[in-house]
């Protein structure tokens, strides 16, 4: 039996599927009714599963209701943070009012404050609205509909792991994804974008012009999941390859006390079937040696309030950006090429836009200066 290093803040081992069915959905307000804004039918569900007469009900939303929350003069949360009192006591308080004092004094420093709070941690969080995707059950067609009952599974994506990091490495959330119970394995890793799937392997300094039919992602169809001792391989093409073969081979030793492992197609796999932990770091590895930490923070049932067309789904929610690697001449442009052994660059490798990659390294006939390699560069910040 395979013996998992599991993290301090991981769950318990659960079903997807037994969670799904220990839910009655008919409790979540408007799953089963025809209009998700229908207070009259959320009171009458609330009043059914909670045995309480209609007439309390009516009285208690009318007491403590969502409008009750806020009053009428309820200042801003922008107001609040500008007006402190002066006989305010304490050390917070007097610390944030003498940065803002600092700030409206000082015009480079609070220039200097507006750029690393944008430039620190590019991180955009795509706040989806009800207005903003295709909630509305009746403007979606019915042939692509989400079943209900279902569950909503988030995930976490994590940027591919740099051995040469060591141990205290700093892994960035690269995406956040919420896949349906219902959906496949295979699914969710055709949502997950990669800088390495558009990968153009070989030297080009000799012919730079050179468009190549295929990326790394074409070439390189294989993949897996693993997940709770499982290894989830991806056997969509022919000529897929088992990565997990040589891991399942290694663990079968006996002293290392960590098999046997098990093996599972992902075309064939619904999240339904999984057992799982929130919290639990596993794996997904594709384009040979190409490791993505992924975790499953959170899983709920789906809800009216959800987009309801299923071709949504997987529902990117979550997406990082990042500075760009910009040209080492021009300082203006991304980077499109890398260059190793460069004379006009005065690190190895260096990076450079087209435009100066060409006007540095090629004759006005298109002919190769020095002696140089060069290899296409995508920056994911510019590419996906």
């Amino acid at each position: 039996m395979e013996k998992l290093g599991v993290h301090r803040d991981a769950t318990q081992p659960m079903s997807v599927r037994e969670f799904l069915e220990s839910w009655d959905v008919s409790a979540v307000p408007g799953i089963v009714k025809t209009s998700t804004d229908d207070e009259e039918a959320m009171l009458k569900t609330l009043s059914s599963e909670m045995n309480i007469p209609m007439e309390t009900l009516i009285e208690l939303n009318g007491v403590c209701g969502e409008s009750t929350l806020k009053s009428k003069d309820e200042p801003k949360q922008s107001e609040l943070l500008g007006n402190i009192p002066p006989d305010a006591n304490l050390m917070t308080l007097r610390a944030h009012q003498e940065e803002l004092h600092h700030r409206q004094q000082s015009f480079n420093y609070r220039t200097l404050i507006k750029r690393a709070m944008r430039m620190q941690k590019c991180d955009f969080l795509m706040n989806f609205s009800p207005t903003d995707v295709n909630t509305n059950k009746e403007k979606c067609p019915e042939e692509y509909r989400v079943q209900h009952p279902d569950v909503i599974i988030t995930v976490h994506v994590h940027q591919p792991n740099n051995t040469n990091q060591g141990f205290n490495m700093k892994l960035s959330l690269d995406q956040t994804i919420l896949v349906l119970g219902c959906e496949k394995l295979t699914d969710l890793r055709d949502k997950i974008t990669c800088v390495n799937d558009l990968a153009l392997a070989g030297d080009l300094s000799e012919n730079p012009d050179f468009t190549p039919e295929h990326y790394a992602k074409d070439l390189y169809k294989s993949g897996f999941f693993y997940i709770e001792g499982c290894f989830y391989n991806d056997f969509r093409d022919s000529g897929a390859i088992d990565y997990s073969q040589v891991i399942r081979d290694w663990a079968k030793d006996p002293t290392r006390e960590i098999g046997p492992m098990q093996t599972a197609s992902m075309e064939d796999t619904s999240f339904l079937d999984l057992t799982l932990r929130l919290g639990q770091p596993y794996v997904y590895m594709h384009q040979g040696d190409c490791e993505h930490l992924i975790v499953f923070s959170d899983i709920r049932i789906l809800s009216p309030q959800d987009t309801q067309d299923i071709r949504e789904y997987p529902l990117v929610t979550h997406k990082r950006l990042k500075n760009q690697t910009k040209c080492r001449v021009c300082q203006m442009h991304a980077s499109r090429w890398m260059a190793y052994n460069s004379e006009h660059a005065p690190e190895d490798p260096s990076f450079f836009c087209e435009q100066c990659f060409r006007a540095l390294h090629y004759d006005q006939h298109g002919n190769k200066i020095g002696n140089f390699q060069a290899f296409r560069f995508f920056d994911s910040n510019s590419v996906i």
